[in-house]
């Protein structure tokens, strides 16, 4: 059921981002003046390619920074679990590469064009390129954009190859619509309640599996007596 929500959570804030952004329809159907083209790399103070801390280093794992690969983004708007997380040592061993919460992470290499938002302080791997947004440039705006360029990050970094590799440079080029920043941050205001449902969904979705897998067992053992319950 959270999965169905979100999912239209999710829907809407790409229609809106289709009425203002493709349509043009709050503005009546046309591009304002004072918006302006650019590239990715104008939407961020920085792009972080991220990179895998040693891994025969087992103390640099294990800990409770989320550890983001390309499994962990699929079927997912914010990345609220991962399967592997990084120790305070793993993270200190690389710490130009932490993701503060709000940075737009998108696949650039092997399944390319995925994109998630970082709901904590984390790190990638180096098939990911993240956006820290500039302030005033709205992460609900570069997110969704991120979304729309899925294609044309397959296209650029295929360059006569099966396997997509854009690195961050090649990413970072990339050309963008950049809004005025009182558009942006009205969209913002209309995207947060969107975004912020779907976030604690799916920390709800996350606390309810916990609780199923600590119960299950215990009811399957019948350590947890429940024929005492009147349903």
């Amino acid at each position: 059921m959270g999965y169905v929500i979100n999912n239209n959570l999710e829907q809407q804030a790409q229609a809106i981002y289709r009425s203002w952004f493709v349509n043009y329809e709050p503005f009546d159907g046309t591009k304002p003046d004072d918006w302006s083209d650019g590239t990715i790399d104008d939407l961020g103070t920085e792009i972080i390619c991220g990179k895998t801390p040693s891994t025969k280093k087992s103390e640099y794992y294990g800990g409770n920074t989320p550890f983001i690969t390309i499994p962990d983004m699929h079927g997912c708007v914010y990345i609220v679990s991962t399967e592997r997380y990084l120790s305070d040592a793993g993270v200190a061993s690389q710490p130009k590469k932490t993701l503060p919460p709000n940075t737009v992470c998108v696949s650039c290499i092997g399944t390319a064009g995925l994109v998630t938002l970082v709901s904590e302080e984390s790190q990638s791997n180096q098939q990911i390129n993240s956006i820290i947004p500039k302030e005033g440039i709205s992460v609900y705006y570069i997110y969704l954009l991120m979304q729309t360029l899925a294609d044309t990050i397959n296209k650029l970094g295929q360059s006569g190859s099966t396997i997509v590799n854009l690195n961050k440079t090649q990413f970072g080029k990339i050309q963008v619509m950049i809004p005025s920043e009182l558009v942006l941050q009205d969209f913002d205001s209309l995207c947060r309640p969107l975004f912020d449902t779907i976030l604690s969904n799916q920390k709800e979705n996350i606390n309810l599996s916990e609780l199923r897998d600590a119960l299950l067992p215990k009811l399957m053992s019948g350590e947890l007596d429940v024929s005492d319950i009147d349903l």
